[in-house]
């Protein structure tokens, strides 16, 4: 009696076994759109400022600079904030800042150059950027870039066993994860799904990463303040006509923004965690 040959199975590489976590890629066609979308959005921006009327062609600027990159972060990352989510997987308030800043001075920048484009004012583009904005820019820069140098001595340092113990318990999350995901003494997410808006007020430190951080809380309320009064001077000298340079900041309040991000800065370098050389 004839018997059926047997069926050959095959097994892919890296094929997930039974408890793996599944990880669903995006499908390749819908990335590509993504990508589409993304180049889309800049002339968008463009489009809105030579179409909508004065003062609300800022606020729709602004809007497709903002949605340009959310887009940008779901096509690369995975997540619409993927912009905001730093290497270690959680969302840093000095990525927050340096976009807000980004938008609202590029968007300004742009409507006011169509603007004048539009009025048929010679030499369109020369719209004056006041000091006081470029320090502004400037301090927001150096917390930027600031920031990894500053933490970057941690990555060679161990937290404390106790101090891991406490977080473990606060953040009812195992001991194990904690150690196998932190970064030295640096607390880090499993991964940038994992990311929440939470991260940005929370110590970096596995020894602090439970408790908040007061210093990040004050640069997040100067940031809001500072970006919305801004925003509201630039749509008003937009829908008044005046387009020959963006408002300044007071000295005081620039002043004000030092303090606040030195601060920030240098609740970053000292040791929340107890930390000694790791082995």
């Amino acid at each position: 009696m004839a018997q059926n040959p047997p069926v050959a199975t095959t097994v892919a590489v890296g094929e997930p076994k039974p408890g793996d976590t599944a990880v669903i890629p995006i499908p390749q066609q819908e990335n590509s759109r993504l990508v589409l979308l993304t180049g889309a959005l800049p002339l968008v921006a463009l489009a809105t400022s030579w179409f909508v009327a004065p003062g609300w062609s800022y606020v729709a600027t602004t809007g497709a600079l903002a949605l340009f990159l959310l887009v940008l972060g779901q096509a690369i990352s995975g997540t619409p904030f993927g912009v905001l989510v730093n290497e270690r997987n959680m969302m840093s308030l000095s990525r927050m800042q340096a976009v807000v800043w980004t938008v609202i001075v590029v968007g300004g920048y742009l409507t006011m150059a169509l603007s004048r484009v539009k009025a048929g004012t010679p030499d369109a583009v020369a719209v004056g950027i006041p000091q006081e904005l470029w320090l502004a820019m400037g301090i927001s820069t150096t917390s930027l870039l600031g920031t990894p140098l500053i933490l970057g001595a941690k990555r060679t340092r161990k937290p404390d066993e106790k101090m891991m113990r406490n977080t473990s318990t606060q953040l009812a999350e195992d001991m194990k994860d904690i150690e196998q995901n932190s970064v030295g003494t640096l607390y880090a997410n499993k991964s940038i799904q994992d990311a929440r808006v939470s991260d940005m007020f929370q110590g970096d430190e596995v020894g602090n990463t439970a408790h908040i951080d007061l210093a990040k809380v004050q640069m997040f309320y100067f940031t809001l303040i500072a970006s919305v009064s801004y925003f509201m001077d630039v749509a008003s000298s937009v829908m008044t006509g005046k387009t020959d340079g963006l408002p300044a900041l007071s000295q005081g309040f620039v002043a004000l923004l030092a303090l606040s991000h030195g601060g920030y800065l240098l609740g970053k370098a000292n040791d929340h965690s107890n930390s000694k050389p790791a082995a």
